[in-house]
């Protein structure tokens, strides 16, 4: 290598962990505890909703951005470290954060299970 050339180091990241970050930096979140699960809930559900409906590319991408910064709210509220760029397989991050915030007893399926128990003893 010429010696006037430096050495580069490349690191491979991804325009939604761009996206994510710039969204991170911007948002100021004042929810926590309750509020601020209900909210991941609610962004969680939104998401989930949108992706098989086929709507925009934006849209979805933007249930995405919301749900994955409440989902590192909630991980920062309760001291589980997140390194953005590994949400470089958003799906697969989402996952193991949601994995260590139910170890912590945040269960963000919990609320959902709790309707479908309610209402299968009410019949």
């Amino acid at each position: 290598m010429d010696p006037a050339i430096p050495e580069i180091k490349l690191v491979v990241v991804s325009m939604y962990v761009n996206i994510l970050s710039s969204a991170l930096e911007e948002w100021v979140a004042p929810l926590s505890g309750a509020e601020l699960v209900a909210y991941a809930i609610q962004c969680r559900k939104e998401m989930r909703a949108i992706a098989p409906c086929g709507v925009s590319a934006y849209a979805a991408l933007a249930s995405e951005v919301a749900y994955d910064r409440a989902l590192i709210a909630l991980c920062a509220e309760h001291g589980i470290a997140v390194d953005v760029t590994r949400f470089n397989n958003p799906s697969s991050e989402r996952q193991h954060l949601e994995e260590r915030l139910a170890h912590e007893g945040v269960d963000l399926d919990a609320p959902v299970r709790d309707r479908i128990n309610s209402a299968s003893h009410a019949s």
